[in-house]
């Protein structure tokens, strides 16, 4: 016996409630950190940066205040880029915010590798095949995503 082909409580259009949605954050819940918690990622970037950039510049020698004041300078340049990075992204096509993200990894990693005492030619070419590697990977994330 076939059974009817109106189930009660099973609809295939979605209910809509007499309420409208906000999309602001309401304090409770699982996404009420989304907005406090924005610039944990780049802050954290931008210490591990200049901890490592000024580990780097002072090449086994004491630490100086030299060192120290080198590295929260690359911490808050690093910092600040991957922040103002982060909130205009949105606007972005998704090419033109691949390349803006490989740049920065790129030309980020190319300053630490001519720290650590290699050539110019050399830090180049390793900023360049790294910044165009996580480029071609953002590409592809933000390309199948939106």
């Amino acid at each position: 016996m076939a059974g009817h082909a109106a189930i009660p409580g099973r609809s295939r259009r979605p209910v809509r409630s007499s309420e409208p949605e906000s999309t602001e954050p309401t304090g409770s819940g699982a996404g009420s950190g989304v907005r406090r918690h924005r610039g944990i990622v780049p802050v954290v970037l931008g210490v591990v940066y200049g901890i490592y950039a000024s580990f780097l510049a002072r090449d086994a020698g004491p630490i100086t205040g030299w060192n120290v004041g080198f590295g929260v300078l690359c911490a808050v340049v690093v910092a600040a880029l991957c922040f103002l990075l982060g909130r205009t992204g949105g606007a972005l096509i998704p090419l033109v915010r691949a390349a803006a993200y490989g740049a920065l990894f790129g030309v980020a990693l190319g300053f630490l590798h001519s720290l650590a005492g290699n050539s110019i030619l050399d830090s180049v070419i390793v900023g360049g095949a790294a910044g165009a590697g996580l480029g071609a990977a953002a590409f592809y994330v933000f390309y199948t995503r939106e």
